[in-house]
């Protein structure tokens, strides 16, 4: 019957030895180190170990009298309590090991892009996504490399409709506030002291990052749903935090 009970507390997650020493001191009653090795059968030297652990899960207390540490179980629906926090702790976790199971089981597409031409590809990916495009850290880098052909994606942008919100650093804008007419484009603007020369679109389920290599320009594309998700929500939060015009 003991042996059995032995490996029920197993199967809740305390070690053989553990579930050997609490089950020797609900026999026992209040005991010393030494009495509950020799009850549990278990080697005096690794008792104390046990002892510390069983003490942290809530096990068993203890307290000094006569020179002496005298350890005692406590009531076994701590056992309980024990598994209601490790289930708090697994649903704290668990969205997070769901997502990256997602991300792994996820059908992944990672595409890179070097120079204008192969950049501008990149954007006509988005293009083809027919949705919303978000941009974060806007500093004119795909206007300095693709020039013209920058103009042209953009007209082909808004002759498919598709709208977008993007947000600049302050140092643009004056240049936006100057020459920016188009109401298919929601702008809002962070602080310069978060300036990066790498900027970033979502759109549908495509995350670009564009970004300077040396005298070049280059964008990684990764089609992935749940990452365009994160990203999107990352996107909303610095939104919101961001000023408007």
């Amino acid at each position: 019957m003991k042996e059995q009970t032995t490996f029920q507390l197993m199967e809740l997650g305390l070690s053989k030895n553990e579930s050997r020493v609490y089950l020797a001191l609900l026999g026992l009653g209040p005991a010393t180190a030494i009495e509950i090795a020799r009850s549990a059968k278990v080697h005096r030297v690794n008792v104390y170990d046990v002892l510390e652990r069983l003490r942290e899960k809530g096990l068993i207390s203890s307290l000094q009298k006569e020179k002496k540490q005298i350890f005692s179980a406590t009531n076994p629906t701590q056992l309980q309590t024990l598994l209601e926090q490790k289930q708090k702790i697994l649903q704290g976790v668990l969205p997070t090991l769901e997502q990256e199971f997602a991300l792994t089981k996820e059908q992944k597409q990672v595409f890179q892009f070097f120079g204008p031409e192969g950049v501008l590809r990149a954007y006509y990916m988005m293009l083809e996504q027919n949705s919303t495009i978000y941009g974060l850290g806007g500093s004119g880098l795909n206007r300095k490399y693709l020039r013209h052909r920058h103009e042209q994606w953009n007209e082909e942008r808004k002759r498919r409709k598709i709208k977008g919100k993007v947000i600049y650093y302050e140092s643009s804008r004056e240049d936006k506030a100057s020459g920016w007419n188009d109401k298919s484009m929601q702008i809002r603007y962070l602080s310069n002291k978060y300036k990066s020369q790498a900027m970033v679109d979502v759109c549908g389920d495509l995350v670009i990052n564009l970004l300077p290599i040396e005298d070049e320009i280059m964008a990684i594309v990764i089609e992935n749903k749940t990452l365009a998700e994160s990203y999107k929500q990352f996107f909303r939060i610095i939104w919101e935090q961001a000023n408007k015009n």
